[in-house]
């Protein structure tokens, strides 16, 4: 049951990104993607630890290797954000806690085998969560600044 429920999660947010993409390309909302690219560290944070955590419980490679994708794509992403016009103070003090919560994510996956790695991680994407959290409202407030 849980493997099914997993497969219609990643339907469900393949589905998501492709609508996001499609609104983003439709002229009017391409300012969204910041927006967009935000709310899904939330999900790559989230997903992340989920993977990290389940990996390290089934000792399987086949799940370690579920996780380089995500932390590139995390990363990437957060290069992305760190390197847009669209910013204020606040959003760069934001994007560099984010930076700083990702190394300690990183260094969370990467000491698995120690209780203190995985709690290390457990807590950095919860902090990542409430950071993104908070970055995509900035962005989201910026917007309608701008867009006003």
């Amino acid at each position: 049951m849980r493997l099914y429920e997993c497969l219609r999660a990643e339907v469900l947010l393949s589905a998501a990104e492709a609508l996001t993409e499609a609104l983003e390309a439709s002229g009017a909302r391409r300012a969204l993607r910041i927006v967009n690219i935000c709310g899904r560290q939330r999900m790559r944070a989230q997903r992340l630890a989920k993977d990290a955590l389940l990996a390290a419980t089934l000792k399987e490679k086949a799940a370690d290797a579920r996780l380089m994708p995500t932390m590139a794509e995390f990363e990437a992403a957060l290069l992305e954000l760190e390197r847009a016009p669209l910013s204020t103070a606040e959003i760069r003090t934001a994007l560099a806690s984010a930076r700083d919560e990702w190394l300690r994510l990183v260094g969370g996956v990467h000491a698995l085998d120690s209780a203190d790695g995985r709690a290390t991680l457990v807590r950095s994407s919860d902090a990542l969560v409430d950071t993104f959290e908070r970055l995509t409202a900035s962005y989201e407030h910026s917007l309608q600044v701008i867009m006003s």
